[in-house]
Order: C-alpha cells, then sequence, then structure tokens
C-alpha cells in the first residue's frame, strides 16, 4: 500500500512537471518571433532558416600566441615609421614644418569643428551599421552590443595585418554574449560585405572618374601609386565579383574557381583543392544567407547601404576637412579641390592595399604625404598626423580601453561571484544547536 501511494505521488509530481513545461512553452516567445507580436510569420521563418544555415560556423576564442607582444611592438614601430614619414617627406619638400602651436593659431576653427563632426558621423554610421543587421536578426537593436562590437573590430583589424583580425574576434565577441552562432556570424559577415561592396564601388567611381588627378605629382610617384591603386582595387574586388559571379552564374563561376585552385596547386599555392573550393563554395553559401536574412526586411537593407556609402565617402573626405581647419589647402580651391583630395586619398588608400601591415601603416603616410605635397600649402604635416589619428589611432586607443574595461568588470563579476556563494554556504550551514538537534532525533529514531 505504501509502495502504491509513492507511485502515486511520483506520477503526480511527473504530471505537475509535464503541465508545468507546456504552460512554460505556450508563454515563451518563439525564438524566430522577431517583432515580438507572438507569431512566426513567413519572412521570420525565412529569417530563422537562414540564420541556422550559419550555426555551422566554428565560434573559437582567439588563440593566445606565446610571443604576442611581439605583434604590439611591430605596430608600435610602424606606427613610429609613419609618423616620421609624414614629417619627412612634407619637410623635405616645403621645409622644416611648423610648431603644433603656430599651425593651430593659423587654422580655421570652423573647419576644425566640422572636421570632428565628420568624425562623429563615421563613428555614428559605423554604429548604426551593426544596429540595423542587430534589428534584422534579432527584432531589437541592442544598441550597446552593436557599438562595443563595432569599436572592438575597428581596433582588432588596425593592429593585424591585412585587417584580418576583426572578424573573428567580434563574432567570438558576441557569442561570448549570448548570442547565438547564427546571429553572431550573421552580423559580422553581413556588415562586411555590405561594407567591401560600397567600398569598391566608391573607389572604383572615384578613381575612374578622376584619371588624371595624379598629373601633378612626382613622376615616379605618380606610376607607383597608379599601378599599386589599380592592383588593390582588383584585389579588393575579387570577393564582391566573385560571390556576385557565384549567385548569377554559379556553374561558370564554379568552374573559374577550380581552374584558378588548380593553377594555384600546380603552383604548390594551393594544398589542398578540395577544401579550398569548399571554402570558397562556404563563403558564397555565407553571403546568400546574409543577403536573405537582409532581403526580407529591404527597407533595412537600404539603411545598411545608406550607412555604409555614407561611412566610406566621409573617411575618404575626412582629409579635406582636417586641411581646411590647417589652411592646409588654398582658400579658393572650391569643389573641384574637394574631389581632388577625396580621389588622391582613394588612389594613396588602394596603392597600399596589399602592405601587410597593421592598417598599411609605414605606407599609407608616406605615400599620401608625397601625393598632397603638390597641393598643399602649409601645415601639411600636422594636418596628415591629425587625420591619422582620426581614423587609426584613436580606434586602438578605444580598443584599448574597451578591453581593459572588460577584464577589470571581468574580475569583479567573478570575486563578487564567489563572495555570494560562500555568503550562500555560510547561510546553509547548520548551527551547533541545530547539529546537536538533528543527531538527538536520528537517535531516537533508530531507537524506535
Amino acid at each position: 500500500m505504501e509502495e502504491n501511494e509513492v507511485r502515486d505521488g511520483e506520477t503526480a509530481e511527473t504530471e505537475e512537471n509535464e503541465l508545468n513545461n507546456i504552460a512554460a512553452s505556450e508563454t515563451e516567445e518563439p525564438k524566430a518571433d522577431l517583432n515580438g507580436d507572438g507569431l512566426v510569420d513567413k519572412e521570420e521563418a525565412e529569417i530563422d532558416a537562414a540564420l541556422k544555415n550559419l550555426e555551422s560556423r566554428t565560434i573559437e576564442p582567439p588563440k593566445k600566441r606565446k610571443f604576442g607582444w611581439l605583434g604590439y611592438v611591430f605596430l608600435c614601430g610602424v606606427i613610429a615609421i609613419g609618423i616620421w614619414l609624414i614629417f619627412k617627406i612634407v619637410g623635405d619638400i616645403h621645409g622644416d614644418a611648423k610648431s603644433l602651436g603656430d599651425a593651430l593659431a593659423g587654422g580655421d576653427w570652423v573647419f576644425a569643428v566640422i572636421s570632428f563632426g565628420v568624425l562623429l558621423v563615421i563613428i555614428f554610421a559605423e554604429w548604426m551599421k551593426y544596429s540595423v543587421i542587430m534589428k534584422t536578426t534579432t527584432g531589437k537593436f541592442n544598441l550597446r552590443s552593436s557599438l562595443k562590437v563595432g569599436l572592438l573590430g575597428k581596433f582588432y583589424d588596425n593592429v593585424t595585418p591585412f585587417a584580418v583580425g576583426g572578424q573573428p574576434m567580434q563574432i567570438y565577441y558576441l557569442h561570448k554574449k549570448g548570442f547565438s552562432g547564427g546571429v553572431s556570424s550573421a552580423v559580422i559577415l553581413i556588415r562586411y560585405f555590405a561594407q567591401m561592396f560600397c567600398y569598391t564601388i566608391v573607389s572604383l567611381l572615384f578613381m575612374a572618374c578622376n584619371t588624371g588627378v595624379l598629373a601633378r605629382i612626382d613622376p615616379t610617384w605618380q606610376t607607383i601609386i597608379t599601378v599599386g591603386a589599380w592592383i588593390g582595387l582588383v584585389v579588393n574586388m575579387f570577393l564582391p565579383l566573385m560571390i556576385v559571379t557565384f549567385a548569377i552564374v554559379p556553374k561558370f563561376a564554379r568552374a573559374l574557381a577550380s581552374f584558378v585552385v588548380n593553377i594555384g596547386a600546380k603552383l604548390k599555392i594551393v594544398k589542398d583543392k578540395q577544401a579550398t573550393m569548399g571554402k570558397a563554395e562556404k563563403v558564397v553559401s555565407d553571403f546568400r544567407a546574409g543577403f536573405k536574412i537582409m532581403s526580407k526586411r529591404p527597407l533595412n537593407l537600404i539603411a545598411l547601404v545608406l550607412l555604409c556609402l555614407v561611412e566610406v565617402v566621409l573617411t575618404f573626405s575626412l582629409p579635406y576637412f582636417v586641411m581646411r581647419a590647417y589652411s592646409a589647402l588654398p582658400a579658393d580651391g572650391g569643389f573641384t579641390l574637394y574631389i581632388t583630395v577625396v580621389a588622391l586619398n582613394v588612389y594613396c588608400t588602394q596603392a597600399v592595399a596589399v602592405i601587410p601591415t597593421p592598417g598599411n601603416s609605414g605606407a599609407i603616410e608616406g605615400v599620401l604625404a608625397s601625393a598632397y605635397v603638390a597641393i598643399a600649402v602649409t601645415s601639411l604635416s600636422w594636418a596628415l598626423f591629425t587625420w591619422r589619428f582620426a581614423i587609426y589611432y584613436i580606434y586602438i586607443a578605444i580598443g584599448m580601453c574597451l578591453i581593459i574595461y572588460e577584464l577589470i568588470r571581468k574580475i569583479y563579476r567573478a570575486r563578487k561571484s564567489r563572495k555570494a556563494v560562500f555568503k550562500e554556504l555560510q547561510t546553509d550551514k547548520p548551527t551547533e544547536e541545530e547539529t546537536v538537534t538533528t543527531e538527538a532525533e536520528s537517535i531516537d529514531e533508530n531507537r524506535e
């Protein structure tokens, strides 16, 4: 009889747990419900399916290198070389550079304010890119996570050769913050593909429409920059073109990719042909999944493209405003001078695209200084240094602060968690009087 009562009790408890689970599942929001209405429509289901296609990506923490500190030493070295080249090249042509005080005294505070505003808009546009993609993939803007992942991406891109460190770290960071592997991968990949398309289109337009902009600079530098710029543009356009080709004519794209891989294998550049082809098709598959996600929210896609275009154009335009702030350009240049400055920046940026230094440091400074000396009139050294600080050094400083902040917060939370556990153990520990009472009751039960 007692056994039956026990079984009945266990059955009742099991049924109660099942009812609780059913109730919880009924009240829990569907995973694919992005607008919070409690229902999953067709578009939300397709977005969720596309996100699941990205779940297969392996998300691993960044590997700690035994001599990783050497990379930061190298970074400091190339930054120092870049700064030295700015003042060296400009000084050899324009004479000794003015002191910073004299350069600021002769500057234009209106354009200084404009330059600062342009920098803020660049950072804001970068922030909003991630926010828009977050809204599309999760239903929420997640402003704080979007800002942090954007700044961390800039930091790791700027401290690694060829800017390859940002994306893996960003995906790992989002995943660590509780986002699924699909969402973490989608956010970063969609932003990367959209940025690359806009970046190459803007670069191509400025370079194709301003082929004579290099005519006024030194012939040697003119040849170097022209050849390097078109090579750099082709390299940067390779991935977008490959993706578009796979999307439009997949059979031809696979045949072309196979042909290139076979040549690479014969030249001993490619070791595993099948693995290389698999990676190429995986990139295309990831892009299709990302594009499918954004295409289900056309307004978000348009907003993302506009933000990318604004960020790219303003980044290329920033030298003009900074140089005007230092009065380094003729005051009567007009819009033509603006186009000239931007086009030169585009040419020089593409010319050093294949330089394997963090942020192209040690190359972009020297190349841009050599190009701008032909149009600048004064204070060019300080203008270029300020420009470089605004688009490069500032992100390294912000990234370092974020990393230190995250480390301190992690240590603080770990200590707080240990204290809470210790306090709980102390609370749950029976007092001496309770222990004696329990032992006495146990003895009485044994006697009975």
